[in-house]
């Protein structure tokens, strides 16, 4: 069994894939690697609206996905499945119309080679409780660069749910929305458990 996490940024996405890997004695996939120079240089990079970042951004989100998940076989939980990186590039790419094109079949190439999910639990999250948990998980990036990037995270939040949920139907993924604001973690995790326990 595949379940895999999603949700934007700051959504308690990381901290509950932690909390369901130890419940449900599974491998996890990490998003990225707390380490990963490359990623955190990009991710800088396009904080603080650095030119021609965008494309190698993207891409790197991608193959970097599909490979580490060649090293899983089997049950284990996802922090952050590829669909999502698409929502990402269509926010990014979306001033560059042909590159934009070029990314959508390298993408449905990526996702025609890994495992689906068996089960996608997507985290919503309002504006308000967004921007405090941004504020309070304190990473440097995202909090220097808050008030310039304001807009991004504003669309980005407004398209979360509706897209990833859209991308799921296109390749049949099966997926749960569960809505995260104001709610406790532990809230957050036997809601979670719930849908798992559904598809068992």
């Amino acid at each position: 069994m595949k379940i895999s996490i999603g949700g934007m940024i700051a959504s308690g996405k990381s901290t509950l894939v932690q909390r369901l890997g130890k419940a449900l004695d599974l491998p996890v996939m990490e998003e990225f690697e707390k380490d990963d120079e490359v990623f955190n240089t990009l991710l800088k990079w396009l904080y603080e609206q650095k030119t021609d970042v965008e494309m190698l951004l993207q891409i790197y989100f991608i193959h970097n996905h599909w490979l580490n998940q060649q090293k899983y076989e089997g049950n284990f939980i996802v922090d952050r499945d590829l669909v999502e990186h698409w929502l990402f590039a269509q926010h990014n790419l979306k001033r560059m119309p042909t590159i934009m094109n070029m990314y959508n079949g390298v993408f449905h190439a990526y996702m025609n080679q890994i495992k689906k999910p068996d089960i996608y639990i997507i985290l919503d999250v309002d504006w308000d409780n967004f921007k405090n948990r941004v504020l309070l998980r304190g990473r440097d990036q995202e909090i220097e660069n808050f008030d310039k990037n304001e807009d991004y995270f504003r669309s980005l939040l407004k398209d979360y749910v509706t897209k990833i949920a859209a991308q799921c139907a296109v390749y049949d993924i099966p997926y749960v929305i569960l809505n995260t604001s104001n709610k406790t973690e532990d809230e957050v995790f036997e809601m979670s458990m719930d849908a798992i326990n559904k598809v068992k």
